[in-house]
């Protein structure tokens, strides 16, 4: 509304039936009395009688103030009391809001007032959850499978509608099974802004079956813990570089056969009930990368090291190149900087006026913005990139030897150097070949490499470190 008077051409007569009906706090005080001044709007309260205009006298005014300060003192006065009654009620015992999933929001027989009631279809299921879990043979996950079987829906609207529609239930998802585990409210206690409060509904089960499950959830979490840290220090080649065609993760695991021998296997993780990968060794997926990737990545001796001494070439000559370049550029704008230092000494002392003095400053503002830019293109080869080239070339000169000898930590570096978007489906890994990698690739013969190697500076720039670091670590004498 206040909106729409600002932008109004003429007055805005705004129409209340009292004040309160516009204002209940001072947040809209300065925006009304700035137009009220300016003649923009004028304010008609029925019930008080009363018209603010621009003209208004002080007595109206002040009237005005007055019932917005009553206003908002009933605000606040009833903001207290609905605070002191949901406080009187949690200390009572009640529950406000949203019955949780086991208790059903009613209204009592006798009072007719809101109450909560056992839910018979899913309050049995949510004790047998308690129960199963307690037993220890259960993780969350296939204690969320049991309430799936146990047909455990979800009762918020949209959701669930009673006999109605079957298929339109939704089963509650893992996490919400976690949450009935550790809420005290299905013993007796409910939890309230942090505080716990005894509460008057009928319990599900018993406090100690909701103690024992504690104990349980505390021990599962402490072996997860200990088995993720176990798991952590394993090193698998492919960790955290492939999901599954399903969405989840793939993980690597350690399976030993009767005759001794450690194999490395990659699974899915089933969350989704549709997915039939089934396990695949690893050994699988380094013979389709040996083929597809490393093997084509290698230089022959009688190539690589003209080739090398061709890039650096390159580099040196496209540093000298854009050196001069950027001088000439550099120069150019300082020419512009002076120009502007003039310009604003002539528009100080009065010898210009001010239209074209903005319009000079404008136009030298533009012009200084595009040779700041074409700087920025014509950056420096350092010696830092040449080494990067380097260390790109040794290791892409040697990288299946590399592949085979390094250790399961040192190729997942090197895999995260050189694929990405990884899926498997079946026994097959589909991926995308990294920047500037996929340059080497795609070349049908190593003579051609000498024209892609220095096209892409800001990419070796980009790896410089990670290649140095997997130099370092993975690099062994062939």
């Amino acid at each position: 509304m206040l909106d729409l008077a600002i932008t109004c051409k003429g007055k805005v007569a705004i129409v209340c039936n009292c004040v309160d009906r516009l204002q209940r706090n001072y947040d809209a005080t300065p925006t009304l009395e700035n137009l009220r001044k300016l003649g923009k709007i004028e304010v008609h309260f029925i019930n008080e009688n009363l018209v603010i205009t621009k003209d208004s006298r002080a007595t109206d005014l002040t009237f005005w103030n007055m019932h917005v300060l009553m206003a908002n003192f009933q605000v606040n006065h009833q903001t207290e009391k609905v605070k002191d009654s949901q406080k009187k009620l949690w200390e009572e015992g009640h529950w406000l809001g949203l019955a949780p999933i086991g208790y059903l929001n009613g209204k009592d027989e006798d009072t007719k007032k809101a109450t909560l009631i056992i839910d018979e279809q899913r309050a049995p299921i949510i004790k047998i959850l308690f129960e199963e879990y307690a037993t220890g043979l259960h993780s969350l996950q296939s204690l969320w499978y049991k309430s799936r079987e146990l047909g455990l829906t979800s009762k918020e609207k949209n959701h669930f509608e009673e006999s109605k529609n079957f298929n339109k239930r939704t089963f509650v998802s893992r996490n919400k099974i976690e949450d009935i585990l550790k809420n005290p409210f299905y013993y007796g206690i409910m939890r309230v802004k942090g505080n716990l409060l005894p509460h008057i509904y009928g319990p599900i089960i018993s406090k100690a079956l909701f103690d024992k499950v504690q104990e349980v959830l505390q021990s599962k979490s402490r072996d997860v813990f200990s088995h993720q840290q176990e798991y952590k220090a394993i090193q698998f080649a492919f960790r955290g570089l492939i999901k599954c065609d399903c969405g989840c993760t793939i993980t690597p695991e350690h399976k030993i056969k009767k005759n001794g021998k450690r194999y490395v296997y990659l699974k899915c993780s089933h969350l989704h009930e549709n997915c039939n990968q089934g396990l695949v060794n690893e050994n699988t997926l380094f013979e389709q990368l040996d083929n597809e990737l490393f093997s084509k990545i290698q230089i022959p001796a009688r190539v690589f090291e003209a080739l090398k001494k061709n890039v650096l070439n390159n580099l040196e000559e496209e540093a000298i190149m854009n050196a001069n370049l950027k001088r000439n550029l550099q120069t150019e704008l300082q020419i512009l900087v002076n120009k502007e230092d003039n310009l604003t000494d002539l528009y100080v002392s009065g010898k210009i006026k001010e239209d074209i003095y903005n319009r000079q400053i404008n136009a030298i503002a533009k012009e200084r913005t595009f040779l700041e830019e074409s700087i920025a293109k014509y950056k420096e080869i350092t010696k830092d990139i040449k080494a990067t080239v380097d260390n790109l070339l040794d290791i892409v000169g040697n990288l299946s030897d590399i592949m085979h000898n390094a250790s399961p930590n040192k190729q997942n570096k090197l895999l995260k150097l050189l694929i990405k978007d990884c899926t498997l489906h079946g026994k097959k890994l589909k991926y995308t070949v990294r920047a500037p990698f996929d340059k080497f690739i795609k070349c049908d013969s190593p003579t051609q490499w000498f024209k892609h190697t220095t096209q892409d500076l800001e990419t070796y720039a980009k790896i410089a470190d990670e290649v140095k670091m997997v130099k370092q670590q993975v690099l062994v004498s062939c």
